[in-house]
């Protein structure tokens, strides 16, 4: 009792000196066991030190994929994608919460806020979800979280308080508490420490502080911890050289426990170079932090107006090929490597649909960022790299702790050619991270590689050279032990791409492009027996306790290494193969049992399919599930011995042994003959009955309100304030009536208008067209002057001024309090001095507070007649509408809204990811289009702006089997009016899937508007 009282002294005291207690703890099953690991003082189930995150006391690689629940508004379709993430090498996904989507009122729910379950608004489906798959989760909820989201994520009834936003303003703090309450009491329910996937938290976005306003990130993570949050909270600094905002290594309030940093730093126009700031930034501001950035450009953004007047597509396509494709990643990445960075997250990895009026005004309808799955959830050759470089940093442990050693020209015998050397200080295992100097350079180019060994320096390849052909980037590893008996590789040319145990045989995956040659030297003690398979290129020597292997790279090959009772099997592929190979886990017992964990994973290796989504053994069966994008795969398995039979989607697969004891055969089946319907049968309602001088809007809400708390942009004309925001309209089209007694000497109006970069406004008095601002890509707000007509007024009557105004998202901006309205700024009558009698305004029928579909949401439409009575929604009776199709069009300026229906039977067993294809006009044909899916709106098309041309539809939201409605606005801003040149729906191609899909339960005309008048037919325009 005695000796194990002292030992257990030595023991605290030894944690004591290493910083433990409250502040750190040392890691019991870690290889690195004397080291400084820091916590939160509440849990030690998330620590860190200056080089990693811990995770249960092992180091763990965060490789996170940033995806937002709201942008794919199926949640059936969530698992699909966190299945595609998890297969290719990832193991963390990052995620804002929306706060205007669940608050869209101040009270919602008695300030619970709405997070309805079967909507995209089901955070904790979410969370499910992404635990199901065995993905960690970085909560991200703001309050503030993307530009690119209307109002920044901000509910647009905010602007509205007294005070700037995103500072310590008190009635700023009023507004946000109860949503942050919410949502930090569903975070700590699911965060790590009470079995939920959440190991991260952020507090704010792109946050920079001032003395004033640090006190406000404060009370963000005040909020936190109040509600029973324990993991470790991030921010994430929007600085790319990393300025040290909240930095828990530097004074000032709002410190966080682990600061970020984020970055894009490849251009929209041509490569760039790397930006090698990250490390000394780092070392700087928060050296105590392992370096993490939590944003770093997996795509970038593209605006409205990108890619004309070369249209076509969704505008990203023509970037995502080259500026951001896989080479993109493979030489960006692997220099975050070579800087030390563990925590990387990708934004977006899966974009999807600013669908509805969900966009802020730089941003479109599609999202899809040039990410490694696209806007309809398919995975893009870039997801081959990331899971080449996923699958290495799982396993990969040394390379967590390793120290930049020294980076530059001179490890290299071509000036041209850079590395950076990175070494574990307890292990030795070094790594090193080759490309050109000129990270932008497309040469073809051979070296030799100066290394630090166990065996002294050496320069490698002995036989041969390096080879980089233009853009590509190698980690090559020096002392690096790998698989159950410890072997360990002295250096190898080619990169590893994972390793595992299976049975009693270690196996180890490497890859390099075809054509090049491969040396690996392994440490053996003494001489193994060697099979180099079917090659005759390949060869192997042994000398002085060094094995090496020389071989080229092509196909698949087997290489088989025999010590003792250890078995090392050497899988050499050429890179393409590389990327059809998988590494899927078999899940263990416990809460998380199907997250990778080193060490503790049974793991297969499966050569072949598109996409293998997950694993499971039971007796002497393998059962796989997954994609196949062609007729027949082949297939190689290897598994345990246990393992006889395969089984691949539920049908048992024959397979036979190969020589090397792997499992081969086929699989796939006959891909289906895809015929999509015509777009035909259209009906058509006019859809602006609100130019009729004798239109009744008494139902409008009366703008009656002469101040505002929009202080910095103040009306700019005119004695009432006209902000839609101040009249609880928050999104979509708007139409303002001003009435007013003509004295018959007016000549015009001067109309100033704020809608966001892209927007348009038409104006007409007493139902006669004055005239549109078509709008333009970069101007946000206008101001016109407008001619009356000769014989438009109406003398001593009542004369009505109609503006239809589309806007493109709220803006949460740097500067005006963080506020900018939406709607008419100022208003001014000219000659005759007869002030407005009254203005009414109309956004979406019944705003936000009692928008008739809680379903999709009050975003979800705007304030068009069409929208406000249902006629977007299946079941709408439309019998009495006259037929005229949106190709044939107006005639003059105005709406017209369309509707038809079409009838899908895709087969079960495919994935056919749908789009909705419109054939521009010319660009001098100036018309804006809405596009609703089954009563979503899905898509906004402006004709003279562009770029998007395709719109995603859904499956969930498109029915596979029945019958669809597809229904479209049509504005025309022209006098001479406008039609759309084509419509056909277009396949992404077909995909045999594991995937079962259900359609969405939204409701239709009869569920929603029970009991509400129906719109009559107005004459078309």
């Amino acid at each position: 009792m005695q000796k194990h009282l002292l030992l257990n002294f030595v023991f605290v005291a030894l944690i004591s000196w290493l910083g433990g207690g409250a502040n750190g703890q040392l890691a019991p099953n870690d290889t690195h066991a004397l080291t400084r690991r820091n916590s939160t003082g509440l849990s030690d189930v998330v620590t860190w030190d200056a080089n990693s995150v811990f995770i249960n006391g092992q180091r763990i690689f965060i490789l996170s994929a940033e995806v937002h629940p709201w942008r794919l508004p199926n949640p059936d379709l969530w698992a699909d994608v966190f299945e595609k993430i998890k297969a290719n090498g990832f193991n963390t996904v990052s995620f804002y919460v929306n706060w205007a989507l669940h608050f869209p009122t101040p009270d919602t729910n008695n300030g619970q806020g709405d997070f309805q379950k079967g909507t995209y608004r089901d955070i904790q489906r979410f969370i499910d979800e992404a635990k199901k798959a065995g993905l960690w989760l970085i909560a991200r909820p703001g309050p503030y979280i993307n530009a690119e989201t209307t109002g920044g994520g901000f509910p647009g009834w905010v602007g509205n308080i007294a005070g700037s936003l995103r500072t310590n303003n008190p009635n700023f703090k009023q507004a946000w508490t109860p949503y942050m309450t919410v949502i930090s009491k569903i975070i700590a329910k699911n965060q790590i420490s009470n079995g939920g996937p959440i190991i991260l938290v952020q507090a704010e976005n792109e946050f920079s502080a001032s003395a004033s306003n640090s006190p406000y990130m404060q009370d963000v993570i005040d909020t936190y911890r109040s509600n029973g949050v324990v993991v470790p909270i991030t921010h994430n600094d929007q600085h790319a050289g990393q300025a040290g905002n909240f930095s828990p290594d530097l004074p000032g309030q709002g410190r966080v426990n682990i600061y970020c940093g984020d970055s894009y730093p490849q251009g929209a126009n041509r490569w760039a170079q790397v930006q090698s700031i990250y490390w000394s930034a780092h070392k700087n501001v928060a050296p105590n932090n392992p370096l993490c950035l939590a944003e770093f450009g997996g795509g970038f953004l593209l605006n409205w107006g990108a890619g004309l007047p070369a249209r076509g597509g969704t505008g990203y396509e023509k970037f995502s090929n080259d500026l951001t494709d896989q080479h993109f990643e493979t030489i960006f990445y692997k220099e975050n490597y070579a800087q030390t960075t563990t925590i990387l997250s990708i934004y977006m990895l899966f974009g999807g649909t600013n669908w509805g009026q969900t966009a802020a005004p730089v941003a479109y309808t599609s999202y899809d960022y040039g990410g490694g799955i696209d806007e309809n959830r398919v995975p893009r050759l870039k997801m081959n790299e990331m899971k080449l470089q996923g699958l290495f940093l799982r396993v990969s442990r040394d390379l967590l702790a390793a120290n930049l050693v020294a980076n530059g020209t001179n490890y290299t015998t071509s000036a041209i050619m850079y590395a950076a050397e990175l070494r574990n200080p307890q292990t030795q295992a070094g790594f090193y991270m080759v490309r050109h100097k000129d990270s932008t350079s497309t040469a073809l180019t051979t070296t030799q590689l100066n290394v630090t060994t166990s065996r002294g320096s050496l320069l490698i390849p002995r036989v041969g050279q390096l080879t980089f052909n233009g853009r590509d980037a190698k980690i090559l590893v020096t002392d690096y032990t790998f698989g159950s008996k410890g072997t360990k590789i002295l250096y190898s040319t080619t990169e590893i791409m994972t390793w595992t145990s299976i049975g009693a045989t270690d196996y180890i995956l490497v890859y390099a492009a075809p054509g090049e040659t491969g040396e690996t030297a392994f440490l053996f003690d003494t001489a193994p027996s060697v099979n180099m398979g079917t090659s005759n290129t390949s060869t192997s020597t042994f000398n002085g306790g060094v094995l090496t292997l020389n071989y080229g790279l092509q196909g698949t090959q087997f290489f088989t290494i025999r010590s003792g009772s250890s078995t090392v099997v050497v899988i050499a592929l050429d890179k393409p193969t590389a990327y059809t190979w998988s590494a899927p886990i078999i899940s263990g017992p416990g809460a998380f049992g199907n997250f990778f964990a080193v060490g503790t994973n049974e793991t297969v290796l499966v050569g072949g399919p598109f996409l293998v989504r997950g694993a499971s053994i039971s007796g002497d069966t393998l059962s796989l599930v997954g994609d196949l994008n062609g007729t027949t795969t082949p297939l190689e398995v290897i598994a345990p011995p246990r393992v006889h039979k395969i089984s691949w989607n539920g049908k048992k697969i024959p397979v036979s042994q190969s020589g090397h004891s792997s499992l081969q055969g086929n699989i796939g089946s006959a891909r289906p003959s895809i015929s999509l319907p015509s777009l035909t049968d259209w009906k058509v309602s006019g859809g602006l009955p609100e130019l009729g001088v004798d239109f009744d809007d008494s139902g409008f809400t009366l703008a009656d309100l002469t101040i505002t708390n929009y202080t910095n942009l103040p009306p700019l004309a005119g004695d009432k304030v006209l902000y839609s925001q101040q009249y609880g309209f928050y999104g979509g089209n708007i139409i303002s009536r001003g009435h007013f007694n003509a004295s018959g000497l007016e000549t015009g109006i001067r109309l100033s208008v704020q809608g966001g970069f892209a927007f348009g406004y038409s104006a007409w008095l007493n139902g006669i067209f004055l005239g549109s601002n078509v709008g333009s890509a970069t101007v946000s707000m206008t101001t016109d002057l407008w001619d009356f007509p000769a014989r438009s007024l109406k003398q001593g009557q009542d004369n009505v001024i109609v503006v239809v105004q589309d806007h493109t998202g709220i803006s949460e901006t740097n500067t005006n309090g963080g506020k900018e309205p939406r709607g008419i700024r100022g208003y001014e009558i000219i000659g005759g001095q007869v002030p407005f009698a009254e203005w009414r305004i109309q956004g979406n029928q019944g705003g936000a507070k009692e928008a008739p579909d809680s379903f999709r949401g009050y975003l979800n439409e705007g304030g068009l007649y069409a929208e406000r009575v249902g006629a977007h929604l299946p079941g709408f009776p439309d019998d009495s509408w006259p037929n005229g199709s949106p190709t044939t069009g107006l005639k003059k300026a105005g709406i017209n809204f369309y509707r038809t229906s079409f009838d899908l039977n895709l087969p079960d067993g495919f994935d056919i990811p749908i789009r909705l294809s419109i054939n521009p006009r010319e660009i001098s044909s100036r018309f804006r289009v809405q596009i609703y899916l089954n009563g979503w709106q899905f898509g906004k098309y402006i004709n003279d702006i562009g770029p998007q041309t395709l719109f995603v539809l859904p499956e969930g939201l498109l029915r596979r089997k029945g019958t669809n409605t597809l229904a479209l606005s049509l504005w025309s801003l022209d006098q001479e009016g406008a039609s759309i040149a084509g419509l056909q729906l277009v396949a992404d191609g077909s995909f045999e899937t594991s995937l079962q899909f259900k359609d969405v339960d939204a409701p239709d005309f009869a569920a929603q508007r029970r009991g509400r008048p129906t719109a009559l037919p107005v004459e078309p325009m």
